[in-house]
């Protein structure tokens, strides 16, 4: 007889998947920053989406500006990598 092995919810092990790779990420350099803020994103959705906050808009709304927030600052470094990495190319920005 087989036995079941209880499984960590998806969200759970996602969770602790990004903030694993969050840790990992080196944010001294534009793309590791650009990195690291993608995965913020994707946490804080993912706190935005748990059926608990439907009772809460403040709290989602809160979340969801913070998402917002991230991605944006995804954009700004990884604009800054590409410029970078122009310059060391010498290609025109």
């Amino acid at each position: 007889m087989s036995q079941l092995v209880p499984v960590a919810a998806p969200d759970a092990s996602l969770t602790a998947a990004l903030r694993a790779a969050m840790s990992r990420a080196d944010r001294h350099e534009p793309v590791g920053e650009a990195k690291f803020a993608v995965l913020e994103a994707a946490l804080q959705l993912l706190d935005a989406d748990r059926p608990e906050l439907a009772d809460q808009p403040q709290l989602r709304t809160e979340l969801l500006r913070e998402a917002l927030g991230s991605v944006r600052a995804a954009a700004v470094a990884a604009g800054v990598a590409v410029t970078r990495a122009r310059q060391v190319t010498g290609a025109s920005v």
